[in-house]
């Protein structure tokens, strides 16, 4: 019996466009293969709408393209849906393996982990707990920075702050003698997130920005900015083992990646580095010893910073990372010779499940 995958995308969360991209990117090489050769079917799409939060399923033609499916979104958008736990009480009885798609908060914070995981959901999912420690760039680093020694892996000073402590963030910001960062502690797509080479004279566009920030997160990161090129590495993780993908180096504007890098008209050049590069191999050792202390299930991708000096400095993870035309991981995935649709495949065929663990235990038996 041929494999059989689903995908869910779209989403309530400000990275609703980047699960756009990465499901039309999907289903373009899909229908780009033979009928014959593709590695599995396609059995539904479910898309979240980010209007209601309601899910509804989308038609997949044969010969799709990007415009129908967009416009195939965008009708749907105007039909009944069902909730997201419905959706997922349906698929469970179905026995349907899920891709999921849902980039940032709910969709790899741990939300729609914790719901697939209660209902019985076979996907990409991975561990709820896992999912939202990730997401929390602050407790990440502080996992990465207690796991690894820093002759390894470096981890900038930060300083998190909340709504009752903006005062004395402000105040410390002023202090800093050079440039520092300051960015959302759980969004993703690198919202808001800037760079201050004066923070003593910035008091005023500092403080809009962390009040701005408090709109959308409920914590705010305040980061020394760390000289050096950034750099990414993908994983990918079978039942057995942990498969590191190669770096890409991401080259911006003044050596910072913002938003503005990623996604405008600056945006920031991206060159895949070469297998037997002292830094490659530096970066993807860390990535997976990184990868190899967590149950993460799938993939993951994993962002650096590294001085002239050869210093690795961690900076955040992505739990579910963006399969976009072009991308950094659709970059890794095809110097490693693997395809968007063989990922998928791989994953679905070679990924250990994450299965729910009971609960209640009943002591006196045991």
């Amino acid at each position: 019996m041929p494999l059989e995958v689903s995908f869910i995308f779209g989403g309530i969360s400000t990275e609703y466009d980047g699960s756009i991209t990465s499901l039309t990117n999907i289903i373009s090489s899909y229908s780009e293969i033979n009928e014959a050769e593709r590695p599995f079917n396609v059995n539904n799409l479910y898309h979240i709408s980010r209007n209601d939060g309601l899910v509804r399923e989308i038609p997949l033609l044969d010969a799709v393209n990007v415009d129908e499916i967009n416009e195939n979104i965008s009708k749907a958008g105007k039909g009944p849906g069902r909730t997201l736990l419905a959706t997922f009480d349906t698929i469970a009885s179905r026995k349907e393996y899920v891709v999921n798609l849902l980039h940032g908060q709910f969709g790899e914070d741990g939300g729609v982990q914790t719901l697939a995981a209660l209902s019985g959901v076979r996907g990409t999912f991975g561990d709820p707990h896992v999912a939202s420690l990730t997401m929390n760039k602050y407790a990440m680093s502080s996992f990465v920075s207690s796991l690894l020694p820093p002759e390894m892996v470096r981890v900038p000073k930060t300083t998190l702050i909340k709504p009752r402590n903006v005062a004395e963030a402000i105040k410390m910001a002023k202090s800093i003698q050079g440039p520092i960062v300051v960015k959302p502690n759980s969004l993703g797509s690198s919202l808001f997130s800037r760079l201050f080479h004066d923070p003593g004279r910035s008091e005023a566009e500092i403080e809009a920005l962390i009040r701005t920030i408090f709109t959308y997160d409920s914590a705010v990161l305040l980061q020394e900015f760390i000289t050096g090129d950034e750099y990414t590495c993908g994983c990918i993780v079978s039942s057995s083992k942990i498969l590191p993908l190669p770096v890409v180096k991401i080259e911006a504007d003044m050596q910072f990646c913002g938003r503005d890098q990623k996604y405008s008209s600056r945006v920031a050049k991206k060159t895949v580095v070469e297998l037997d590069n002292e830094i490659s191999d530096k970066v993807r050792s860390v990535a997976e010893t990184i990868a190899s202390s967590m149950d993460i299930y799938n993939m993951a991708r994993f962002d650096f910073r590294v001085t002239k000096g050869s210093e690795i400095w961690f900076l955040e993870c992505n739990y579910i990372p963006g399969l976009a035309k072009d991308g950094s991981f659709e970059m890794m995935l095809h110097h490693h010779g693997m395809t968007v649709i063989e990922l998928i495949s791989w994953i679905a065929s070679n990924s250990t499940p994450f299965i729910r663990p009971e609960h209640y235990i009943n002591y006196e038996r045991i």
